[in-house]
């Protein structure tokens, strides 16, 4: 209806129809009436109808009212009167349209700009300026021009275009706060000042020169630009908008008044300009120097926080950004890049520290593992924090021989002990090497592939793995079997089978190892080196071991029901160790499976003892108050030191499997195993050889006195329903020996202890 009442309108004017009819002009007056009473209508009921901006609608509205009644004033009393009255009572209407209008701006932006920018004050200010000096020197031209029309008419009338074009300017500075996207919203309204400016400047000259008379074409100017707020009203606002600063399109105003103000300054070097004009140029000439100052120290702040975007925070070494900015130059198809190695390390059990002593002193190992890591490279490499523990090393000019030595060249620097707020820290890392242009010809595929091969070196605890072509699909295999594992843990997919422990006195069976299977929902029964490599970097560990605890000791609690009493070892991992709740949780285990503390021995392997002794000392000291018996799991193949043996509360050694291997062909490999029994007993301990596979070497072993064998010649791991005849017959050869003392014959999982002469240790 607004429309085709404009085009009516238009129509008519433009043609000259309404001249020749006092009817079609009369007419024509009242449409123009009712097109900016409909507008306003439009505006509110948007305002009433729709949720979201209604405030700002609802001024719009009101302003567009205001201005019909100023119109229908107009066209009623003022029109016809010669000579027309100016000022009258339809300029207050008019000009209340403007202050509603610049309400209704505000009230826009503020919906999509939440804050503002203290520069943005600025360059309000600069607006303003540059207005007021272009009105006054506006002002002086037109008033240079009256001829028959008094000052305060032209200058009533000036007041328009320049309320105009403060009204666009702030349109046009929106535009520019959103990044100068094109919502439509704001190009109707901006639209509509455009036209509103043109028609009033063409109106303060025609009035300026007495030639102005209403009913004109200008008039069809005015009712264009009452329709398009009404369109604006109805359109749909963008759901995302930017929000602060978008780049330099917020200076185009600021820059255009600046420019102004300079010409008028220039211009008044020429042609006298009032004083105001010229002080307002040179105002708006000094707040544009001032928001120049601002912009240099902006664009400094944004230099500065470019660089720290690179930066990683934590060890001030490059992050991951960074880092790839610098790969992405690698395959950037220069042909004097050449070859180029990558390496990625991981910490191993790195979680585990994090969790156990916490936030800050992880952040602290991190920062002296990056430090020593960048002692060990080339000046020409580059070091990165990838994230978490994980870190990244760029070698230039690299080829696989290269790679390696620098990656082993890490690997040694990382193997002294790390002291972190008082606390011996001993950390091992996983590395994986690929090549430029060997494995891949772009920057992230470089990247992924060395993250095979890291976890390949995990997997392995090799230390450094390089790629292998269709290592990926390993990742994928990697990924599920970590999905799975996750889903499974107190699902009843774990199986828990045992391994004898065989009484080499006796030929008894004492107590038996528990090691851990995974039913796999689709794969089957999984060996532990597929999965726990995975669950100890994912975290799973802790939950995992505690889930083996309580199926192991429940099998106990059956055997001891049908008169077995045999003892049953767990390993722990070192996220348990690290726990101080470990002690009353398996408290708690104990307890719900009715199993007495002296059934159960923990294994502990000598890397996981050496993270931090002091709480390793303390969970130890706990679990072996209530009655538990700790053993020192692959006992020479971590951090031997005699040193530990003495300060922990250790009851059992248990002797690697590498050793024994060699025990008939290495005379060093059976002097080491001689002597480590020899040094097992003189403390006081009992002592364990895992890895036994023949019978010469149960003969040997027995010949050194050494306590227990473990291995497959003696048994291999079955399920508790395998393994309970077996159990049997050993439980009565050992009963029926005669060299075993009848208080012995009923020891559970407590392993007999010799108690030397020369040893001080009091045993529970």
């Amino acid at each position: 209806m607004l429309l085709a009442a404009a085009a009516v309108f238009a129509v008519t004017t433009l043609t000259g129809i309404r001249d020749g009819s006092p009817a079609i002009n009369s007419i024509d007056r009242w449409l123009g009436n009712f097109l900016s009473i409909g507008a306003g209508a439009t505006c509110v009921a948007r305002a009433l109808l729709v949720r979201g901006e209604r405030a700002a609608w609802a001024a719009l509205g009101i302003g567009l009212f205001c201005y019909g009644a100023g119109t229908t004033y107009f066209s009623a009393e003022v029109a016809d009167r010669v000579p027309m009255p100016s000022p009258s009572l339809a300029d207050v209407g008019w000009l209340a349209f403007y202050v509603a209008t610049y309400v209704s701006v505000i009230l826009l932006l503020r919906k999509r700009v939440s804050r503002f920018h203290p520069s943005v004050w600025l360059d309000a200010l600069i607006g303003a300026l540059g207005v007021a000096a272009l009105a006054s020197g506006l002002a002086a031209a037109a008033i240079g021009k009256v001829r028959t029309t008094s000052l305060s008419t032209v200058g009533l009338n000036l007041a328009y275009p320049l309320a105009d074009l403060m009204l666009l300017v702030v349109v046009v500075s929106v535009f520019g706060l959103l990044g100068w996207r094109v919502e439509r919203v704001w190009c109707l309204l901006g639209g509509a000042l455009v036209i509103f400016a043109v028609a009033d400047t063409i109106v303060v000259g025609e009035v300026a020169t007495g030639r102005y008379s209403p009913g004109g074409p200008v008039e069809v100017l005015w009712v264009l630009a009452l329709v398009l707020p009404a369109y604006a009203a109805f359109q749909r606002p963008q759901r995302e908008m930017a929000e602060g600063l978008a780049g330099w399109g917020v200076l185009a105003i600021p820059a255009l008044f600046a420019v102004a103000a300079i010409g008028l300054l220039v211009f008044g070097a020429v042609v006298k300009l009032p004083v105001v004009t010229v002080a307002l140029a040179a105002a708006t000439v000094l707040v544009a120097l001032v928001r120049t100052g601002m912009t240099f120290a902006e664009v400094r702040q944004l230099a500065e926080s470019k660089l720290q975007a690179r930066t990683d925070e934590l060890t001030g070494l490059a992050n991951r950004r960074g880092f790839f900015e610098r790969v992405n130059k690698v395959d950037g198809g220069n042909p004097d890049t050449g070859r180029s190695a990558l390496l990625v390390l991981d910490l191993d059990r790195f979680k585990e520290i994090n969790d156990s002593l916490g936030h800050p002193a992880g952040d602290d190992l991190l920062k002296l593992v990056g430090r020593r890591i960048a002692a060990a490279l080339r000046p020409e490499d580059l070091l990165a924090r990838l994230g978490g523990d994980e870190f990244a090393v760029l070698l230039h000019d690299a080829d696989s021989a290269v790679a390696r030595t620098v990656a082993e060249r890490v690997l040694g620097a990382l193997d002294q002990p790390f002291d972190v707020g008082g606390v011996t820290l001993h950390v091992d890392a996983s590395i994986g090497a690929a090549l430029y242009p060997d494995d891949a010809a772009t920057a992230s595929v470089l990247l992924q592939r060395a993250d095979v091969a890291m976890y390949a070196a995990k997997s392995a605890r090799s230390g450094v793995e390089y790629y292998r072509p269709g290592a990926d699909v390993h990742t994928l295999d990697r990924l599920d079997v970590i999905e799975a594992l996750r889903a499974g843990l107190g699902q009843n997919q774990l199986r828990v089978y045992y391994q004898m422990k065989i009484d080499l006195r006796t030929g008894g069976c004492q107590a038996v190892e528990a090691l851990v299977r995974w039913e796999h929902p689709t794969r089957g029964l999984l060996q532990p080196d597929v999965f726990l490599p995975l669950a100890e970097h994912t975290g799973l560990m802790r939950t995992l071991t505690l889930e083996v605890l309580e199926l192991a000791l429940g099998q106990c609690r059956r055997w001891w029901n049908v008169g077995l009493e045999i003892g049953v070892a767990v390993n722990l991992s070192a996220s348990n160790l690290l726990d101080k709740g470990l002690p009353a949780k398996v408290a708690d285990l104990l307890a719900a499976n009715g199993v007495p503390a002296r059934a159960l021995e923990l294994e502990i392997t000598e890397t996981t003892l050496m993270l931090d002794r002091i709480r390793t000392a303390a969970v130890l000291d706990s679990l072996r108050d209530m009655g538990i018996r700790i053993a020192v799991d692959d006992y020479g193949t971590g951090y031997s030191s005699l040193a530990y043996l003495r300060e922990l509360p250790v009851d059992i050694l248990k002797l690697d499997k590498s050793f024994v291997m060699h025990l008939d062909s290495d005379p060093g490999a059976a002097a080491i195993v001689q002597s480590t029994i020899g040094l097992a007993h003189s403390l006081g301990l009992r002592i364990v050889v895992e890895g036994v596979e023949s019978e010469t070497a149960m003969r040997r072993l027995t010949d050194y006195g050494c306590d227990f064998a473990q291995g497959y010649y003696l048994g291999s791991p079955q399920p508790a329903e395998e393994l309970t005849p077996l159990l049997w017959h050993r439980w009565n050869q050992r009963c029926s020996a005669g060299s075993v003392p009848a208080e012995d014959r009923m020891v559970t999982a407590g392993l007999e202890r010799i108690k030397p002469a020369s040893a001080s240790r009091t045993w529970p």
